[in-house]
């Protein structure tokens, strides 16, 4: 019985790792070039209905979560949470959490044929002790990350997740005329995504950079090309080591990598920012836990994310 598990949860994590790059691949057959470069430069003509905010923010910031999303649409309720306090607190800052990034059309799990199987494991999510059956949601999402991660696939994933960053920057009153500076908020996986969508909003004239919020961060390209990267984590969150561990661009031993150039070049904060872990019950969206000066988690995320916007 042990052994059928085992053997069954292989087939189905083979499975997923044979799709993930393959929705990147056939995204990019329907499109052609002068298509996919005639969405992302929108300078000249916004959307019907679609007007510049007036006057406009100082900021825009483009929110993507975590591998346990399922759609952009409805994000966790905690994670608003702390969205919402960061506008309250930086009322010059556009904030757009629309896009789902572990999609190249930022199509849902609950916008889709098998909506009812991904329906089913949010659900599970919310029942601690039926949980386990909906860390499959966590399995598809992470083996996005790697694809955006993988130079192979990750340009082609990474320009579609920034074709939609750009068109929600566009319904949250962009201007692409003034091109005011956007800073692409990524939690756990949405870190590296985030990252990786900025070699093409950087290509767009746009000054750009990236805060982490426990990200499993690669050696990415786009690190010649955003302003600044803050990657703020816990101090018991062991997931976001990861992204040292596993990209070797990150190593020591590649001095010459992107990464430790820009990390050279001052254009990168590690920064430790409280004892949360990475995610459940103490992460850094949990307003029932508090360090030892009183401040809950929650707090001490946003009071990290407004010095960030501020700077």
């Amino acid at each position: 019985m042990i052994g059928m598990l085992i053997a069954a949860a292989v087939a189905v994590l083979l499975a997923f790792a044979f799709l993930a790059p393959l929705e990147s691949m056939r995204w990019w057959t329907r499109r052609t070039d002068d298509d996919v470069l005639g969405d992302l430069t929108r300078a000249e003509a916004e959307p019907d209905g679609v007007t510049p905010l007036r006057p406009q923010p100082r900021r825009f910031v483009a929110y993507l979560s975590g591998i346990g999303t399922v759609d952009g649409a409805r994000g966790s309720r905690r994670e608003k949470a702390v969205l919402d306090a960061v506008a309250e607190r930086l009322p010059d800052v556009a904030i757009a959490a629309d896009v789902f990034p572990y999609a190249v059309d930022n199509r849902g799990l609950t916008q889709r044929a098998t909506k009812w199987f991904w329906s089913t494991l949010a659900r599970l999510q919310r029942i601690p002790v039926a949980r386990a059956p909906s860390y499959l949601i966590n399995l598809r999402n992470a083996l996005r990350v790697l694809v955006s991660a993988d130079p192979r696939y990750g340009p082609t994933y990474n320009l579609a997740v920034a074709q939609e960053i750009t068109e929600s920057l566009t319904r949250h009153g962009y201007d692409w005329e003034e091109r005011p500076p956007v800073t692409v908020i990524g939690y756990s996986g949405g870190g590296q995504i985030a990252l990786g969508c900025c070699w093409y909003l950087a290509a767009l004239g746009v000054p750009v950079s990236v805060i982490s919020i426990g990200g499993v961060l690669s050696d990415d390209p786009s690190l010649q090309r955003v302003e600044h990267v803050w990657h703020f984590y816990g101090a018991r969150d062991r997931t976001h080591m990861l992204g040292p561990l596993v990209f070797p661009g990150r190593w020591p031993t590649a001095p010459l990598s992107d990464w430790h150039k820009a990390k050279q070049a001052g254009r990168i904060t590690l920064r430790t920012i409280g004892p949360m872990k990475h995610m459940g019950a103490r992460d850094y969206f949990d307003r029932h836990h508090s360090d030892d000066a009183g401040v809950s988690y929650r707090q001490l995320t946003v009071d990290a994310l407004v010095e960030a916007l501020r700077d």
